[in-house]
């Protein structure tokens, strides 16, 4: 998995200011198979969901989350599906996450779960080329700031898995 995290603060010493983040898991859930893994291929039939893991770490987790909150109440966290050869690209969805507070840790962890409804992404159409019913899931979160300053928000950005959609017959 790719993805970046900003602002991305590390400390460069001990007891340097830092700030970090980093989004730790983007997971496809579907039907379980006997085994209890999960599978790559979507029904295009059937519901899905996209399970999202981040978390914020450092000594200026803190103060930065507790002066966010005083407007902010929650991550905003953004699946989109890119299509990998012909096909279109798709926001498959949108979801808050509660930022929590008041009092937070140097390592405050976050989870959000995203359904996304059949029929949402193409399939494969071997009669029509324009759809290869292949995707790339991409993930956004946000912590926005309305401190009048450009810098405050908290971004984090994930590349997911590759999918299949096709339909069961």
């Amino acid at each position: 998995m790719t993805g970046t995290f900003e602002p991305d603060r590390p400390p460069a010493g001990p007891g340097d200011f830092s700030l970090q983040g980093e989004i730790s898991g983007v997971k496809l859930i579907t039907d379980r198979s006997s085994r209890g893994k999960s599978n790559l291929v979507v029904d295009a039939t059937r519901s899905f969901e996209i399970e999202v893991e981040w978390h914020v770490f450092g000594n200026l987790v803190p103060i930065w989350l507790t002066a966010l909150s005083v407007r902010t109440k929650e991550w905003v966290v953004t699946v989109y599906a890119e299509a990998q050869g012909p096909g279109e690209e798709v926001v498959l969805g949108q979801v808050g996450v509660p930022l929590g507070g008041p009092l937070f840790s140097q390592d405050e962890a976050y989870r959000a779960v995203l359904t996304v409804p059949p029929s949402a992404l193409p399939e494969e159409q071997i009669a029509d080329p324009a759809h290869a019913g292949v995707y790339k899931i991409i993930v956004i979160t946000v912590l926005s700031s309305d401190l009048g300053e450009i810098g405050y928000d908290l971004n984090g950005y994930a590349e997911g898995p590759v999918i299949k959609v096709e339909s069961p017959l």
